[in-house]
């Protein structure tokens, strides 16, 4: 586990690694519990159903950190490709990855909520495996301007 990173942020922060930390840390301890009670009760139940749903967290987590719209690109020679239909707006290209931040957020943080009770446990990313407020420093900056805008104050983090 590599503690040595600076705390996650932002939801745009997220790597894949991150994830599979995330993975690599529970796992193991849902498998034996598993190993540990006899097809049939309801703890190996609990801990087969849990070993599923961290698998599908982290896999559609991955999914999302992967995925990344439509930009255009150049061929080697720097010229555009031709298209045979319209790329999409710019509007669209960043609602959709907006969206796919929202996702990546709200994954990421009902992930981090099912960890907490782990956190003290050896090898439990104190630093990095925390709720995030904000999928990018853009969506945190224009949350601070709307608050002086509005003359609230906003609890900074630590």
């Amino acid at each position: 586990m590599n503690t040595e990173r600076a705390p996650l942020r932002y939801a745009s922060d997220i790597t894949e690694d991150d994830l599979w930390e995330v993975f690599d840390f529970l796992h193991p301890r849902l498998e034996a519990l598993e190993a540990g009670h006899p097809p049939g009760t309801d703890e190996h139940r609990t801990a087969d159903a849990l070993a599923r749903m961290l698998s599908s967290a982290v896999l559609q987590l991955e999914w999302d950190i992967r995925a990344r719209s439509w930009r255009p690109y150049r061929n080697r020679r720097g010229h555009m490709p031709v298209l045979v239909w319209a790329p999409p707006p710019e509007a669209v290209l960043r609602a959709q990855d907006e969206w796919r931040l929202d996702k990546i957020r709200e994954n990421w943080n009902a992930l981090c909520d099912g960890l907490r009770v782990w956190r003290d446990c050896e090898g439990y990313a104190l630093d990095r495996w925390l709720p995030l407020e904000f999928n990018d420093a853009a969506a945190e900056a224009e949350y601070d301007r709307r608050c002086d805008e509005l003359g609230l104050g906003r609890t900074k983090r630590l």
